[in-house]
């Protein structure tokens, strides 16, 4: 899925050049231009400039709807505008009075109208939409205010017959089957941005379900969720927080499945979800027990492990029997790149070296010059001998 910040200019631009195709008639003598404050549930508030009070009845920017999740599609005809969202649509003509509002006739409140190609809404319509506690004019101001306002930015796919469908506003994960209800079975917060599934059948029948958060301006910042799902239901699940320069969380390791919260890791039973086996991560790397560093796994095996903290983005391979640690960049990289490395930006942070595979005692990792990827490999044996 796109990022919604990215989609939402999108948006905006394919609503006001498509609202140009429709007549263009001017407001009727006695519109006043206004103002309008939109406040959005749970804190926000977005200001717009473009707005009308025209026969006794407010009026909105409808290119206003890209910031609360909402896409314009036109019929064939251009005289129909339906605007989409997630879980939410509704559909207006120019110069009606009748809309649709999530399948069902509705009274606007008002006739829609375009004005130098920009479509204009009845503004109790689109709180009604909104599912707004309020709507008021402020003549002093000439403000229309509108308060507690939802937005319906959210994510749905998919997987095995059962679709799973994610909030962004309230964060609630849901899933169906046929003709059922959602059921509600996570919540993963409201900081959701740009986020993606990708769901994995197991060998032995469970489903695990990861969903990856970038969010934050840069977007540097990711989240990944892990859910083990068993028949239709969260049996076990984590969060760990990492960085773009990161690579992703290993997932598995000799047939049990890694959750890691950044602080413990645990290897999951396939089939059971029972957990085989508890690592303290800060106790693995030599940090006492006050530590409150934060650690990524990127591989995992019974011999030794490949840790990132958080701190410094530095991909270390520690071994599990001795607790020896290699800084792997000071064994891959020329003196000039390893000082390059040593003096980092922390919006860039790491070596941006990438695991990619065991072969025995020979491990491969990846290093993007920004030409092209350099393959270094390890030797364990050589390592240890």
């Amino acid at each position: 899925m796109k990022s919604g910040r990215f989609l939402s200019v999108l948006m905006a631009v394919s609503l006001i050049s498509a609202a140009a195709l429709l007549p263009d008639p001017a407001p009727a003598k006695a519109a006043t231009p206004a103002y309008a404050q939109l406040n959005l549930i749970g804190g926000g508030t977005l200001s717009v400039g473009n707005a009308w009070v025209k026969n006794g009845v407010s009026y909105l920017d409808s290119s206003v709807l890209a910031n609360f999740g909402f896409e314009l599609h036109w019929n064939d005809t251009k005289t129909r505008a339906e605007f989409k969202a997630f879980e939410k649509s509704f559909a207006v003509r120019a110069g009606s009075r009748i809309g649709i509002l999530d399948g069902q006739k509705t009274d606007l409140g008002g006739v829609p109208f375009v004005y130098r190609g920009t479509l204009f809404l009845p503004a109790s319509f689109m709180v009604k939409t909104l599912e707004g506690k309020s709507l008021r004019w402020d003549p002093k101001t000439k403000t229309i205010i509108a308060d507690g306002l939802h937005t319906y930015r959210g994510h749905t796919e998919v997987f095995n017959g059962a679709v799973y469908s994610l909030s962004y506003e309230t964060g609630d994960l849901r899933v169906s089957t046929g003709n059922g209800p959602k059921r509600k079975i996570a919540n993963l917060g409201t900081k959701l941005d740009i986020v993606d599934f990708k769901f994995e059948q197991t060998p032995k029948g469970l489903i695990l379900l990861r969903i990856r958060n970038v969010y934050g301006e840069p977007h540097i910042h990711y989240e990944h969720f892990l859910f083990l799902l068993k028949d239709g239901g969260v049996i076990r699940q984590t969060s760990t927080y990492f960085r773009a320069s990161f690579n992703d969380p290993a997932l598995w390791s000799d047939g049990k499945i890694l959750m890691n919260d950044g602080i413990t890791l645990r290897l999951i039973e396939d089939g059971t979800g029972q957990v085989a086996e508890t690592v303290n991560l800060a106790e693995l790397m030599g940090e006492d027990d006050s530590s409150t560093s934060y650690y990524n796994v990127e591989g995992f095996f019974p011999d030794f492990a490949l840790i990132r903290p958080l701190d410094t983005g530095i991909l270390t391979l520690v071994n599990r029997g001795t607790g020896e640690q290699v800084p792997l960049y000071r064994v891959f990289f020329d003196a000039e790149l390893q000082q390059r490395v040593e003096q980092y930006d922390p919006m860039i942070l790491g070596d941006f070296l990438r695991f990619t595979g065991r072969d025995g005692d020979r491990l491969t990792f990846t290093y993007y010059n920004g030409k092209e990827d350099l393959i270094f490999t390890y030797d364990l044996s050589a390592s240890a001998s």
